[in-house]
C-alpha cells in the first residue's frame, strides 16, 4: 500500500499561472498540517505553498502543475512517491480536482459544508498515512460531443437547499470543490442573485449556471384557466401537469416572453438547462397539430424557441437540453443549443 509521511518537511509548489487552485492549494497545506498533528507530532507545521516558477526543489516536495485549457478540460492527474507528488490538471479546473482527489485517497472527507472528517492515525505514532492508491488520472473524453455535457453539476434537491446555498454560498462553494463539482446549477427562479455565488466559484474555476427540470417553466401553469389550448392535450383533454403544446402560435409567444424575462434577470449566466419534468420526458402532446411530431421532436420545437430568445439576449450563451442517442427526428438544432444524454440527479447534503 501506497503511504504519505506527513512528518517530512513538505514543499507545495505552486506555478504563477494557477490562480483557480491557489485556494485548493493552501488548502492542501492546511490538511496536511492537520494530519502531521493527528500523527502526533508535537509541533505539526504545514507545507509551504510557493512559487514554482522561483522556487528550488526541497527533499519532500508537492508538484502542482496545469495546461491553460478552458474549464471544460477538467482531467487531472497525480501520483505519489516516498518524497515526490505530483499532481497535473489539464486546467485550473482540472488542477483543482486532482488536489481534492489525492486528499481524499489520503481518507480526508467533506460530507457536508463546513464537516471535515479526518482518517484516523496511523499505529504507533507513525506519520505515515495509507493512500488509498499511489495515483489517480481523470481524462476528459470529449470525442464526438460537446465538452460543455461532461462538466460534473451539482443540482439541489429542493429549495431548501437552494435556500442555504444562497445564503450560504462561501461555505457551500468550497464544498462544492472539495467535492469536485465543475459547475453549479441553480434554478432559473434564482435570477440575479446568482451574483452572489459567482466570486467565490470562481475562484476554483466552477461554472455557476441557471435553470435545471425547468422547460416547462416557460408556460407557467397560471394560464391553464384562460389558455387551456396551450398545455398538451391527451386523449382529447387538455392536461396542466408535464409540457406544453409546442406547436401552439400562443405558446411560441409565451416562450419568447417569459425566456427573456427569466434569461434577462440571469444575464451573467452562460449555460442555462432546459430539461422536461422528472419521469415525464416522454409525457407530450397529442392534439392534432403536434400529432405530427414525436415527442424528442417536440422537445426540440420548445427549446429550439427557448434559444432563438437567448440568442437574441446574449449570442456567447447556450442551452442544454435532455435527448437520448438516435432520438429528435428531422428537426434541427439551433447552434446555441447541446444534447446532455443524462440528466444530473438531484442531491441533498448527508
Amino acid at each position: 500500500m501506497a503511504l504519505f509521511d506527513v512528518s517530512k518537511e513538505w514543499v507545495i509548489l505552486l506555478p504563477p499561472d494557477a490562480a483557480q487552485a491557489k485556494k485548493a492549494a493552501a488548502d492542501l497545506s492546511r490538511c496536511i498540517g492537520l494530519l502531521a498533528g493527528l500523527s502526533g507530532n508535537r509541533s505539526p507545521k504545514a507545507p509551504a505553498v510557493l512559487d514554482a516558477s522561483n522556487s528550488s526543489p526541497s527533499e519532500a516536495v508537492i508538484v502542482l502543475n496545469s495546461e491553460g485549457n478552458g474549464p471544460e478540460q477538467n482531467g487531472f492527474l497525480w501520483r505519489a512517491a516516498p518524497d515526490r507528488v505530483e499532481i497535473f490538471g489539464e486546467s485550473g479546473r482540472g488542477l483543482c480536482s486532482g488536489i481534492y482527489s489525492f486528499l481524499a485517497a489520503l481518507g480526508i472527507n467533506w460530507p457536508a459544508p463546513g464537516k471535515e472528517i479526518l482518517p484516523p492515525a496511523p499505529a504507533g505514532g507513525s506519520g505515515a498515512f495509507p493512500l488509498s492508491a499511489g495515483s489517480a488520472a481523470e481524462a476528459s473524453h470529449h470525442k464526438g460531443k460537446d465538452p460543455a455535457a461532461l462538466l460534473r453539476r451539482f443540482v439541489p434537491s429542493d429549495r431548501k437547499a437552494v435556500k442555504y446555498i444562497l445564503k450560504n454560498s462561501e461555505a457551500f462553494v468550497e464544498w462544492a470543490a472539495r467535492r469536485r463539482y465543475d459547475a453549479l446549477i441553480l434554478p432559473l427562479a434564482a435570477g440575479r442573485r446568482l451574483k452572489q455565488l459567482r466570486p467565490y466559484a470562481a475562484e476554483y474555476g466552477i461554472a455557476v449556471e441557471a435553470g435545471g427540470r425547468s422547460l416547462s417553466s416557460l408556460v407557467p401553469r397560471k394560464y391553464f384557466l384562460i389558455h387551456r389550448d396551450f398545455f398538451r392535450m391527451e386523449e382529447g383533454r387538455r392536461k396542466m401537469t408535464h409540457h406544453f403544446c409546442p406547436t401552439n402560435p400562443g405558446v411560441i409567444r409565451l416562450i419568447a416572453r417569459e425566456g427573456k424575462k427569466l434569461f434577462q434577470a440571469a444575464a451573467e449566466v452562460q449555460v442555462f438547462h432546459l430539461w422536461p419534468d422528472k419521469g415525464a420526458e416522454t409525457i407530450w402532446c397529442s392534439c392534432p397539430s403536434c400529432r405530427a411530431f414525436t415527442p424528442p421532436e417536440q422537445n426540440r420545437i420548445a427549446v429550439n424557441t427557448a434559444a432563438d430568445i437567448l440568442a437574441e439576449l446574449n449570442p456567447a450563451a447556450c442551452i442544454s437540453f435532455f435527448e437520448k442517442p438516435g432520438e429528435g427526428g428531422n428537426i434541427p438544432l439551433r447552434k446555441n443549443l447541446f444534447r446532455m444524454e443524462e440528466i444530473p440527479e438531484e442531491e441533498d447534503f448527508e
